[in-house]
């Protein structure tokens, strides 16, 4: 055991070290930036969460009341959201990043398509139907529950 200390001494007396030095200062360069974009990772999740909890505060989680005029106020808010799903977007896993696009995109056309017409057609029909007639395809047709259904879709992605 000795003698293979001594050749190990030996090794390091006679090679040069800064192969090892540099191997070290890459490592804690490789750290620091992982811990940085981890950090930057969870504001992108923060911010993307507080602009869907403060610019659809009425409307999601627990729906409060339905705007006027629901086309033009969501999409109103589109920019700032766009802005920050296209910053959360860098830090989805690749696997991940289709159905994270086929979210928002599901949910743009729905802020886009969506009408008052539409809204009002669909409370009327549910205040007409009886609660035990109601099926699943009403449900899938009423814009409230779609919405939220969309919403939570996107949330579903700043999960860690």
């Amino acid at each position: 055991m000795e003698d293979f200390i001594d050749q190990i001494s030996k090794y390091f007396e006679t090679v040069p070290l800064w192969p090892f030095f540099l191997f070290g200062f890459v490592g804690l360069v490789a750290i620091a930036v992982e811990i940085v974009n981890r950090k930057r990772r969870e504001e992108a999740i923060e911010n993307f969460r507080n602009t869907i909890e403060t610019e659809l505060a009425t409307m999601y989680p627990k729906h409060i009341r339905w705007p006027e005029n629901v086309n033009q106020y969501l999409c109103s808010r589109l920019p700032e959201m766009q802005h920050n799903f296209e910053v959360l977007r860098v830090f989805i896993p690749q696997k991940q990043l289709l159905s994270y696009n086929t979210a928002w995109n599901k949910y743009c056309d729905f802020c886009r398509t969506i009408t008052d017409e539409t809204c009002a057609a669909s409370e009327q029909s549910t205040n007409t139907s009886s609660g035990a007639g109601k099926t699943t395809s009403a449900d899938e047709n009423d814009p409230k529950k779609v919405f939220h259904k969309l919403v939570s879709d996107l949330l579903e992605f700043t999960r860690n």
